[in-house]
């Protein structure tokens, strides 16, 4: 991005959509997401369609979290089973690899697949045992919130401020962390027009409402 080139979007316009780069606001989960799909030290190239997709995308995850609780299995092995642990496994070895987001995110859509199959009745029930059924649901959960961070957006337990600023936290240390003192200062002074107020301490960023 460059200033001199108009292609520039700030976090609140991306978030609110008042920006002529992007068609409508997209959610802190979302551009989270569409984040994580290239490596931390890739360029990553931020188009209205990108996000469109990443939407979809982390709405498909979303909804596969959701059927796994439903799904349920009275068999004691499956045909499946060896698969889904290397993937659940491999998962947790991309995230060891210099943290591999986008293999990572690969491998759990392989699980969202089988999820969604389990569902349709493509994959009978059979096909995967009930302990590796009780492991799915455990890991997923594991791996979409507490490793990935994602969270759904539908339930109240997070609020979407809170979310929101979440992100822009974790974008101005980005920058910061890449020495970007000019996007780090724009993230602080655009809030700062805006009310809020963001402190550096030794135990991390807070924020709060002047």
């Amino acid at each position: 991005m460059s200033k001199s080139d108009g292609n520039t979007i700030s976090p609140t316009e991306l978030f609110t959509g008042q920006s002529q780069h992007v068609s409508k606001g997209y959610s802190p989960m979302v551009v989270r997401f569409f984040m994580m799909q290239s490596h931390y030290r890739s360029p990553n190239d931020l188009t209205d369609d990108a996000l469109q997709a990443a939407e979809k995308g982390f709405k498909r995850l979303m909804e596969a979290n959701k059927t796994l609780s439903s799904l349920t299995s009275s068999s004691v092995s499956g045909s499946l089973d060896n698969k889904i642990e290397e993937t659940l496994l491999g998962i947790f070895e991309d995230m060891d690899d210099d943290f591999n987001t986008p293999k990572a995110l690969a491998r759990t859509f392989e699980l969202v697949t089988i999820i969604n199959s389990l569902k349709e009745g493509q994959i009978t029930a059979s096909e995967v045992s009930a302990s590796v059924l009780d492991k799915i649901k455990s890991t997923f959960k594991t791996i979409i919130i507490d490793v990935l961070g994602l969270k759904d957006e539908s339930e109240n337990n997070v609020g979407p401020m809170d979310g929101l600023m979440e992100l822009v936290i974790e974008l101005r240390q980005l920058a910061r962390t890449n020495k970007d003192w000019s996007t780090s200062d724009k993230i602080r002074d655009s809030l700062n027009e805006i009310n809020i107020q963001i402190k550096d301490g030794k135990d991390g960023t807070s924020w709060n409402f002047k």
